[in-house]
């Protein structure tokens, strides 16, 4: 990777000069011209979630969907098959509106979705944490907490299309608001009702709500090395799974 210029933060986190130094792969792509500065800044750190997400899911994104997705469905949804149509896009930090009948009780912005794979038929909204906690409201709903949020935004983005949520971390300890109410809300029944007062389509189209963990993409990383056809495919998830381990991510014990 090559030493890395940069200085210790008060707590001593490594920030780094040039946020590209965090980034292994499309360090120039043109979404960084746009992007906000307090984003550019979180992506200097050593801990940003943000270069994390980068990093693994722009390299899968080289992959080809049919090597990747089924592993990686099996370990967030084990109960549920994997959808047959695997024609997938990717796509990082969407911004996606709100439900229309939720702005008659109040005002709220888009929410931006850390990670999104989309085929014809279904929608996966993952929302990934590395060293942090979820939400637990908004300014206009502070009883409306960033998992229930990313349900009720992307089941209504998904139209008639099947809804499935995964929230991504490191571990219990560095997201144990998040562990929780995944836990409560992996009962589609208590979404469907905290949600039901501004969606009458009672959400039937959210199939499965879950927990997934850094250490169990590492894995996925490392089978793609011996499963893919590609040489430059395997060369793709060897080096995020190598990085994943320098940061101790792919040693993480599962929760």
């Amino acid at each position: 990777m090559g030493h890395q210029k940069g200085y210790l933060s008060p707590s001593g986190v490594l920030i780094a000069d040039d946020f590209r130094d965090n980034l292994i792969i499309d360090r120039y792509d043109p979404i960084f011209a746009d992007m906000r500065a307090s984003k550019i800044k979180h992506l200097k750190s050593a801990n940003s979630e943000d270069a994390v997400t980068w990093n693994v899911f722009r390299s899968l994104r080289q992959i080809t969907p049919q090597i990747w997705l089924p592993v990686l469905w099996q370990r967030a949804f084990p109960p549920t098959a994997c959808p047959s149509d695997l024609s997938v896009v990717v796509k990082l930090w969407q911004s996606i509106p709100p439900p229309i009948g939720l702005l008659d009780g109040g005002d709220e912005g888009h929410s931006e979705i850390d990670v999104v794979i989309e085929a014809s038929t279904w929608v996966w909204f993952i929302e990934a944490k590395h060293r942090s906690d979820i939400s637990l409201g908004t300014t206009t709903r502070p009883q409306r907490d960033q998992i229930l949020r990313n349900i009720d935004v992307g089941s209504y983005h998904a139209g008639v299309r099947n809804f499935f949520f995964s929230l991504l971390i490191t571990a219990e300890k560095t997201s144990p608001e998040g562990v929780k109410r995944i836990s409560e809300y992996s009962d589609l029944s208590v979404p469907r009702s905290r949600l039901q007062a501004h969606r009458p389509d009672g959400i039937q189209n959210l199939k499965a709500a879950g927990l997934l963990t850094w250490a169990a993409l590492a894995d996925v990383l490392e089978e793609t090395t011996n499963t893919a056809p590609r040489e430059d495919e395997r060369n793709y998830a060897g080096r995020a799974a190598g990085w994943l381990r320098e940061r101790g991510l792919a040693n993480t014990v599962r929760v």
